[in-house]
This record gives C-alpha cells, sequence and structure tokens, in this order.
C-alpha cells in the first residue's frame, strides 16, 4: 500500500515536468505568426485636364442675290439679248454707185467691190421699215457668188444668192414642193414656189448666172414684192 501511494505523486511529478519541458521548448521555439499585409497603393497626382479641342465651325457659303422675280433658291440662267447686226434701216443716203442699197456707207461699198470682181450682174435689196441689211458675203473671179440676207427684228428673213453658188443641177438648186407661178427677182422673170414653211424664186438655178431669193416668217405678197424691187448695182 505505501509503494503505490509512492508511484501516485511520481508520476503526477514525472508528468508535471514533462508539461513543463514542452513549455520551455514552445517558448523557445515560437510558432511562426504569418501576416498578410496588403501593399498601400502609391499616391497616384490628380490627372492633369486634358483641354476640349472647340469644334470647328463648317464654313457657310457666301448668300447669293437672288433675281428679281425668281423664287430664292432656284437656279436662273439670265437672259441674253443679241442686237441686230446692222440698225432697222429702209434705205441709205444715194451717195455712190450703190447708194439706193439698203444699209449703212460700208455696206454699200461692199456691193460696189463685188460688183466690180464677178462677170453677172449684182442685185441689192432696197427693204421697207421694218427691215434691215442683216449680212453679207462674196467670192471674186469667173466663179464668184454673192449671198445677202435681210431681216426684221420680229424674226422674217429674206436671204438671196447670185452667181455660181450652186451648179450641180437645174432640180439640185432649186428645191420646192409648190408651184406658184412666177415672180420678178428684180428686172428678172423667174419661178415662184412654196418651200417648206416659206417662198423662193429661182431665175436660172444650177448654172453659173443663177439668181436665187427665200423667205422665212414673211408672207407672199411682201416676199414677191421685196424682191422684185432688188436693184441692179452699176459697175464703176
Amino acid at each position: 500500500m505505501i509503494s503505490r501511494r509512492l508511484r501516485v505523486p511520481a508520476v503526477i511529478a514525472v508528468a508535471m515536468g514533462l508539461v513543463i519541458a514542452m513549455t520551455g521548448c514552445s517558448a523557445a521555439n515560437p510558432t511562426p505568426i504569418y501576416v498578410q499585409l496588403t501593399p498601400t497603393p502609391a499616391p497616384i497626382g490628380t490627372p492633369t485636364p486634358v483641354p476640349t479641342p472647340s469644334p470647328t465651325p463648317s464654313p457657310t457659303a457666301a448668300p447669293t442675290d437672288t433675281p428679281a422675280g425668281a423664287s430664292p433658291g432656284a437656279s436662273e440662267t439670265p437672259a441674253v439679248t443679241v442686237a441686230p447686226t446692222a440698225p432697222p434701216t429702209s434705205g441709205a443716203s444715194p451717195t455712190g454707185a450703190a447708194g439706193a442699197c439698203s444699209g449703212k456707207v460700208s455696206n454699200q461699198s461692199f456691193w460696189v467691190e463685188t460688183a466690180n470682181n464677178v462677170p453677172f450682174t449684182v442685185y441689192c435689196a432696197v427693204v421697207p421699215s421694218p427691215w434691215y441689211f442683216a449680212a453679207a458675203s462674196s467670192t471674186y473671179g469667173a466663179s464668184g457668188s454673192v449671198t445677202a440676207s435681210y431681216q426684221t427684228t420680229g424674226g422674217a428673213k429674206i436671204e438671196i444668192k447670185e452667181g455660181a453658188f450652186c451648179t450641180s443641177s437645174a432640180s439640185a438648186c432649186s428645191a420646192h414642193s409648190t408651184a406658184l407661178g412666177s415672180a420678178n427677182f428684180g428686172d428678172l422673170t423667174g419661178s415662184l414656189d412654196g418651200v417648206g414653211t416659206g417662198f423662193a424664186i429661182y431665175v436660172s438655178p444650177g448654172t453659173a448666172h443663177g439668181y436665187t431669193a427665200t423667205g422665212t416668217g414673211v408672207s407672199q405678197s411682201a416676199f414677191v414684192n421685196i424682191v422684185a424691187a432688188l436693184i441692179k448695182v452699176p459697175k464703176s
């Protein structure tokens, strides 16, 4: 009984010693404690404001003047008025060999020059108002010719051709659709024909000494009277 009582305290003492020893070892080798540190982000400076570019305004077209009487924005083409090539005249002052020919003095000189350089008789017109001499051209020599036109501001036109302007054949040089009888080209007798919307008078068509007068926008009587009043231009 005595030995059992002695063993118990001894066991207790040994156990306590182990506890103390283990405590001492734990104190000598402490268990590491891991602390996870979250790095503090570096301070960010105050951002420098970026200037926003101002929008570039679209170019504005200069205003276009609107012609009087036109709607704004409408595309208008200005009308162009073309003056006649010669002022209306009922005749010329009777000076020189072609003084009676309608037109200016320079036009009369044209008739004299032409008459002196072609082998056929040249005729010019003496037109009443509102008719006027508009234009003329000529070629000299044995196969020469002359063409002249007379007009009104209303659009009527009479054209005369003389000489070798067409020499292929009579039928080719005297186009017509309706035979209307006879009529004069100055003091020459020719045939009067209806041609399209106008009239024509032919004398010796297809020859080097042919004569033709055509008229548009004019009545038959006015056309016949003006062509019959053609006068000879004397050679000098």
